[in-house]
């Protein structure tokens, strides 16, 4: 297997784990996409959620 770095191919066991990586991190940006895609009410509850730190940023005027 061979990876394709400025312009330069680069073969062996790093090309193989580098396009490995690549590829795990695409089919799981690509579920995180589709889960959302699918359920826009997920995004709307998740915004809604008190943020954990908003204890420490109680400001009165």
């Amino acid at each position: 297997m061979s990876l394709s770095i400025g312009g330069v191919q680069v073969q062996g066991v790093i090309a193989r784990v580098v396009e490995d990586n690549k590829q795990i991190a695409e089919q799981a940006l690509n579920e995180i996409i589709n889960r959302h895609k699918d359920d826009p009410a997920h995004n709307i509850k998740e915004i809604q959620q008190p943020s954990p730190f908003s204890q420490f940023l109680d400001i009165k005027i």
